[in-house]
């Protein structure tokens, strides 16, 4: 006599069984529970500050005008592409 062991994929284990029809699941009980034990949602979100097509800028500064930069994007509550877009505007450029 041979001793067969459980497929590790459940196959022997959902025999005779009718796999769950998704549709019957309650997602917001799921959301619930998932919540409660601190799972974050994977569904994408569109970025808050999503500004359309755009351009990456890199710049070098020396140490003292990088500090002044972010002083003033850090009093004014700006990220530094809303820091830059101020002062474009201040010069009326």
């Amino acid at each position: 006599m041979t001793d067969t062991k459980p497929s590790v994929f459940g196959s022997a284990l959902n025999k005779g069984k009718k796999p769950e029809d998704k549709r019957s699941v309650d997602m917001k009980k799921v959301d619930a529970v998932a919540e409660g034990q601190g799972f974050v949602s994977r569904e994408s979100h569109r970025r808050r500050n999503y500004v359309g097509p755009s351009q990456q800028l890199n710049v070098k500064l020396p140490q003292n005008i990088y500090d002044r930069f972010t002083k003033f994007c850090d009093e004014n509550e700006l990220t530094f592409r809303k820091g830059i877009e101020q002062l474009l505007d201040e010069t009326g450029r």
